[in-house]
């Protein structure tokens, strides 16, 4: 075999043998990043099951939260412990009734999924540190595992009404003492229609010395009562004349 044929079969084999080696490269690159790709997807995975344990975690410390506050206000608001507190069996429907047509008209209608504006208003009164999510999964949370009567009459013995002296006026029955000194039960509709705005907004609480804005915020709430037919427009027109009976 002459010198330059043996050239000609060295360098095909040298073509062929960089072919497979390049192949070879080719397939141990292809390899690690599928199992590059593998682990990634492995981790991702990992992570987001990590994530869902935690949320969920989270989730039922915060339902553990809700539910031990409830309970506890619910035993001290049956044993009358160092505060007048309302039975909502008892008390006149004009406060049950105009709270809901000012706040939450759909309440005994919605899906215990469906987060109620009245129940989020009484769970940040219990937790008023708490973000918004919170609130919302705390809110979801009582809903689920309580009636709607019950959050309802939890509602009007505990939520928030403002303050005096220095301290939170919770329910009803104690800020009828505070407003008006006068037991709930000597109450005007007219004043448990103030009473209600506070509720729906304690921030108001600061406007009592403007009189005029107080009348305004009262049968602002009166309306709503004829919007949903707790009251005739006749009645509410009435009603709006009457004067504030606010203490001094």
């Amino acid at each position: 075999m002459g010198e330059h044929t043996i050239r000609e079969v060295l360098k095909r084999r040298s073509d062929d043998t960089q072919r497979v080696i390049r192949r070879r490269r080719e397939r141990a690159t292809k390899r690690s990043a599928a199992k590059h790709t593998s682990q990634g997807v492995l981790i991702a995975l990992m992570i987001t099951v990590l994530v869902i344990l935690a949320a969920l975690g989270y989730m039922g410390w915060l339902t553990h939260e809700i539910d031990s506050r409830f309970v506890a206000d619910r035993t001290a608001n049956a044993l009358g412990r160092n505060r007048v507190t309302l039975n909502l069996q008892t008390t006149t429907q004009f406060l049950p009734n105009t709270l809901l047509a000012a706040m939450d008209p759909n309440f005994y209608n919605n899906s215990n999924m469906t987060l109620s504006p009245l129940t989020s208003r009484l769970v940040r009164g219990y937790f008023p540190d708490a973000s918004a999510p919170s609130i919302a999964t705390m809110s979801v949370a009582l809903q689920l595992r309580y009636s709607r009567t019950d959050i309802l009459e939890a509602f009007i013995n505990d939520v928030n009404l403002g303050q005096h002296n220095g301290q939170p006026v919770r329910g009803f029955a104690a800020a009828s003492l505070v407003y008006f000194k006068k037991p709930f039960v000597q109450l005007q509709p007219q004043d448990i229609a103030l009473l209600v705005a506070l509720a729906a907004d304690p921030g108001d609480v600061e406007s009592l010395g403007n009189q005029g804005k107080v009348l305004a915020l009262r049968n602002a709430i009166l309306q709503m009562d004829a919007q949903q037919n707790v009251l005739s427009q006749t009645q509410v027109d009435a009603l709006k004349k009457s004067p504030l009976d606010l203490a001094p």
